[in-house]
């Protein structure tokens, strides 16, 4: 059956020979947006570069609306790639760095002139073509980057964490323009990121990868709401997590916590940690007594940190005018604590 837009399929690579992919597989339908996420060296920048052309995986084939692209020079896969260094020629004006892949491709110089044109309108930086372009901004090289990349029209963008060098707030602007920009030309897109949020405010799914496999591949909704391991629920900004005093007997574990013993059915004795969501504790005068240790805000929404028991750092969602230093008390249904692998 014919896919429209990326397929990976068991694509496995080594770098230096140390195995840095192995066996993943995934598929992008054209127009949407993947997000990328992993710990450093876990094999997210490899992947692109496979996709790209870059690197030669070991086995396994890269495949774009079903045909295998795998021995397909770099240059002619009409892919565009924008990385942690933006790259632009110092040599070159604004102007100049974005036809750069035109003349590479010999587009007639009015046509190209035309495109640029149009490129530094759609970014934000119209008449900037003469600047030099060490007089730029941060935010503007992106901008030429993002346009360089797009003015060969390609079918797939590959983005490996282009904003990291930019301010918070910036990279948020910019972020949240690029990938406008993006839906609006209905490029297919992937993109690396370290950023849980990032990826839940732009990406139709997510991909992440630890130790060069996949973990967790769906919408955001889906991962935040069953990550299957410890890893995943902190890159998605899960916060309470802990290991817990346990027991393991006749196939059951036994996991302690302040509010009563979580059991929890499995085989095998491995690493488990206990997650606990803000929205699952109750301030009530029938819970656990808490010392209030840090109030903070997230998106709007108010949050305490709270010692209770061997928990220094419980996360609540709250609305109340609780301050640090106060006492409360907090009720949790033993049901609501979800046991993750480590």
């Amino acid at each position: 059956m014919n896919f429209n837009g990326l397929e990976i399929s068991k694509v496995s690579a080594e770098l230096d020979g140390n195995s840095v992919l192995q066996e993943v597989s995934f598929q992008l339908q054209v127009g949407n947006v993947l997000a990328v996420l992993g710990p450093s060296g876990c094999g997210k920048s490899t992947l692109l570069r496979v996709i790209a052309g870059i690197i030669t995986p070991t086995s396994g084939h890269v495949f774009w609306n079903s045909v295998d692209i795998s021995k397909i020079a770099s240059h002619k896969r009409g892919i565009g790639l924008m990385f942690q260094n933006n790259a632009l020629f110092p040599h070159m004006n604004v102007h100049e760095n974005i036809g750069f892949g035109l003349d590479m491709l010999s587009v007639p110089k009015d046509e190209a002139n035309d495109r640029i044109v149009d490129l530094l309108e759609l970014v934000g930086l119209k008449g900037y073509g003469k600047r030099a372009v060490d007089t730029l901004s941060g935010g503007e090289s992106q901008r030429v980057a993002l346009a360089r990349v797009l003015a060969p029209e390609p079918k797939l963008v590959l983005l490996d964490e282009p904003f990291n060098s930019l301010d918070r707030a910036l990279r948020r602007t910019l972020v949240n323009q690029v990938f406008e920009i993006l839906r609006a030309k209905k490029i297919t897109s992937l993109h690396v990121t370290h950023e849980g949020d990032e990826a839940s405010l732009f990406s139709d799914s997510i991909l992440i990868i630890e130790n060069g496999q996949i973990t967790d591949n769906g919408t955001f909704a889906e991962i935040v709401n069953s990550p299957s391991n410890v890893l995943s629920a902190d890159l998605l900004g899960l916060r309470t997590m802990w290991v817990p005093d346990a027991h393991f007997y006749a196939g059951i574990w036994s996991f302690l916590t302040p509010w009563g013993v979580k059991e929890y059915r499995d085989s095998e004795s491995g690493k488990y940690q206990l997650l606990l969501r803000p929205e699952h504790v109750q301030i009530s005068g029938n819970g656990i007594e808490a010392l209030v240790t840090k109030v903070f805000y997230t998106a709007g929404q108010k949050y305490i940190n709270c010692k209770v028991g061997s928990l220094k750092d419980l996360t609540v969602l709250t609305d109340s005018g609780i301050t640090v230093g106060e006492s409360v008390h907090l009720a949790v249904d033993i049901d609501s604590i979800e046991v993750l692998v480590a």
